[in-house]
């Protein structure tokens, strides 16, 4: 679809067959952007239908202005994605560096204090954000690549685009969820490359929210158990649920079968509707796109 200098083509593309791309101002578009990933869906928010699905990996590029060269391209010449007409535009970024901080104690001009603790020192090519995150009353405060954040606000120009971080959409989902079981302790695990994000809920309140990398699933597994011991939580009282990038076949996964008794994975949440045409996608895969909506 984009010519560099090979072709870069989505790793996924899903049309539902009530997609029309000619009625961009009735639809939601809400993405996802990473080191080295961006993803989207398109949303009929009246229906709550999902219409549109693509996956990107950018990763091969040359590192000087990547983002924004490629970006770019893929805006000019993809049929509908960089248009500058939709009803409203959400993007989350994932990235490894964020912090809650409650909201009665948020100040904006301490931002850069909060990050400090958790980043360390800030770069030149780091954009501090924060967004609320309605549930619990917190503002989460995080960084992310000046670069794409400029692109975004010079792309979407119609409609000030929102900016969220990964976190907002994983802990408002959980608790939008959470509903459905209030006396349950949910452990909800989101996979990535290297990384595993932890949230933890129990009666519509967060217990965790973290973000940790890893190279191998014993460290992983060591890290959820760790957590568990420091909230006094046994295995048995939680009901972990696997998200993102895994299966069941996946070493993360055996491993965690032998601590935690109620493991499984998760669904699609039931506020969105797909069609028959996300069949073969696996409903967990996508959760950090899908529980946007919540924390938009």
């Amino acid at each position: 679809m984009v010519d560099t200098q090979n072709v870069i083509a989505p790793l996924l593309e899903i049309k539902d067959e009530r997609f029309d791309p000619t009625k961009c101002a009735e639809y939601e578009l809400l993405m996802e952007l990473g080191a080295e990933r961006l993803r989207f869906l398109v949303l009929d928010s009246k229906k709550k239908r999902v219409l549109y699905l693509e996956d990107y990996l950018i990763g091969g590029l040359p590192s000087e202005k990547k983002w924004a060269n490629w970006l770019a391209k893929l805006s000019a010449l993809h049929p509908f994605w960089g248009s500058n007409l939709w009803k409203s535009v959400t993007v989350s970024f994932n990235t490894p560096y964020f912090t809650l901080v409650p909201e009665a104690y948020f100040r904006k001009e301490y931002v850069n204090s909060y990050l400090s603790l958790v980043q360390g020192d800030l770069f030149e090519t780091d954009q501090i954000l924060h967004r609320e995150v309605k549930r619990i009353e917190a503002r989460n405060v995080f960084t992310v690549n000046k670069e794409l954040w400029e692109w975004v606000l010079n792309t979407y120009t119609l409609q000030l685009p929102a900016f969220i971080h990964q976190t907002n959409a994983l802990i408002e989902g959980a608790l939008a969820l959470s509903v459905l079981d209030k006396e349950a302790v949910l452990m909800n695990l989101h996979f990535e490359d290297d990384f595993v994000t932890l949230v933890i809920v129990k009666n519509d309140s967060l217990l965790m929210c973290n973000k940790f990398a890893y190279k191998a699933a014993a460290d992983m597994a060591y890290f959820i158990m760790f957590v568990l011991d420091s909230l006094q939580l046994k295995p048995a009282e939680v009901k972990c649920r696997f998200y993102g990038e895994t299966t069941p076949y996946s070493e993360d996964y055996q491993l965690l079968q032998k601590f935690l008794p109620h493991l499984s994975f998760g669904k699609t949440p039931e506020t969105l509707v797909l069609g028959e045409a996300f069949e073969d996608v696996p409903e967990h895969r996508y959760y950090s796109l899908y529980t946007i909506p919540f924390a938009s």
